[in-house]
């Protein structure tokens, strides 16, 4: 039943611990300044995002978004003894960006992040409710690829909470947070859209009127996701248009901007987009395929993948993308590529039967809903955090801190 399964929709609740060192309101303040974006309204305008926030800044940007929809949620209780779950509203990620910041006795400086992290592993340390089960019915926000927190707090992380994050294979993760990689304490999330495909949403062509058929931008050159071997595969597909873009060579955002816009728009004209692993076996360019409605062919390890996409209870990903093995695997195969080519072109290419067509169509549909109704943080960040608190709920469960329900069993 999802959402609506009675025992969650009925009787959970949440604590956000956002008073004293948790409180990041002020920090959001000092981002925005540092960042030139708008400040904080009833009606936030994020139309300048793209311009001022690199893409390997914005991607990870989710506790903007996240922290005020927990704040707003229906499911937040005020009084502890009702919550199921605790978050912790301290952000490490939030808090790096506000720097410099007045706020929290005044933050010059990096160095000056560690005195603010102390202050909030003090008070958790103490707090009774965290003490009660050792922190494992608490849960915390990590939007960071690295990990640089101070020794005292990343020492009470690693002792129980669940990290919320994108990647279950970080290694600098993994590495500070052994424990927590050990117990597989982790919930992922998805990244953040870009603004001109999220925030401008628009009306996507049925696949049948789109004009392209294979769609890829980013760094071709780069070792991860084996994307040496797109030129090669473009060769053998028609109607492919792949191409070379690296963000890090155009220096500021706003030097990006125009290229993020033009991308957004030949996302939407485009029937199947190729989406090969980043840093972590998923990447951002699934998601934004997802809102263009162009649907995407995610390669890497099957298994790492499957562990790597966001909301599995409530998604059934198989509707909404395919995946393929790991590109330098199919290159090692005999006439591998010539294989994959012939049957990405029976999926969307000029081999494509009637069948197919109309299978695609529903995969697009269905991937605009999936993106609008749990992936998108401009237009609906409840959204966002209804999975999340659902997908905690079952995490919960399946690890016997809560009673488990029937549908839920706990895990062996």
């Amino acid at each position: 039943k999802g959402l609506e399964e009675p025992a969650f929709r009925d009787h959970f609740k949440f604590y956000l611990y956002d008073e004293g060192p948790n409180d990041m309101r002020a920090a959001e303040d000092c981002m925005r300044v540092n960042y030139h974006l708008p400040p904080k309204s009833s009606e936030d305008k994020f139309e300048e995002l793209d311009v001022y926030v690199r893409i390997n800044q914005r991607e990870y940007l989710t506790e903007l978004f996240l922290l005020p929809a927990l704040r707003e949620h229906p499911m937040r209780t005020m009084n502890k003894e009702e919550a199921t779950l605790f978050v912790i509203g301290y952000a490490h990620g939030m808090a790096r960006m506000a720097i410099p910041c007045a706020a929290y006795g005044g933050l010059k400086k990096e160095a000056d992040q560690e005195g603010w992290e102390n202050q909030v592993e003090e008070a958790l340390a103490g707090d009774e409710y965290f003490k009660r089960n050792g922190g494992k019915d608490f849960i915390f926000l990590h939007s960071r690829y690295k990990w640089d927190v101070s020794r005292r707090y990343n020492k009470l992380l690693d002792r129980g909470p669940a990290i919320t994050t994108f990647d279950r294979y970080s290694d600098p993760l993994r590495a500070a947070l052994p424990k927590t990689w050990a117990d597989d304490r982790v919930i992922v999330t998805p990244y953040v859209s870009s603004v001109a495909l999220d925030w401008w949403h628009k009306e996507v062509p049925p696949i049948e009127q789109k004009t392209t058929k294979f769609y890829f931008r980013g760094n071709m050159a780069r070792r991860a996701g084996d994307r040496w071997t797109l030129p090669e595969l473009m060769k053998l597909l028609p109607g492919a248009d792949f191409a070379d873009v690296d963000f890090w060579k155009h220096g500021k955002a706003k030097n990006f901007a125009p290229i993020v816009k033009a991308s957004a728009e030949a996302f939407r004209k485009a029937s199947v987009c190729l989406s090969p692993e980043g840093d972590t076996p998923t990447s951002l360019r699934l998601f934004e395929s997802l809102v263009a409605g162009c649907v995407p062919i995610v390669t890497g390890e099957p298994k790492k993948i499957a562990r790597d996409l966001p909301f599995p209870t409530l998604i059934n990903w198989d509707e909404i993308a395919f995946f393929v093995q790991p590109l330098k695997d199919v290159k090692k195969q005999t006439r591998g590529m010539d294989k994959l080519a012939d049957f990405l072109d029976q999926i969307g290419g000029g081999q494509q039967s009637d069948e197919q067509r109309e299978r695609l169509e529903r995969m697009r549909v269905k991937g605009i809903e999936v993106y609008d109704t749990y992936f998108s943080f401009f237009r609906n960040p409840k959204g966002v955090v209804d999975a999340y608190l659902f997908e905690s709920w079952i995490f919960l469960q399946q690890r016997g801190v809560i009673p488990a329900t029937e549908s839920f069993p706990k895990k062996a």
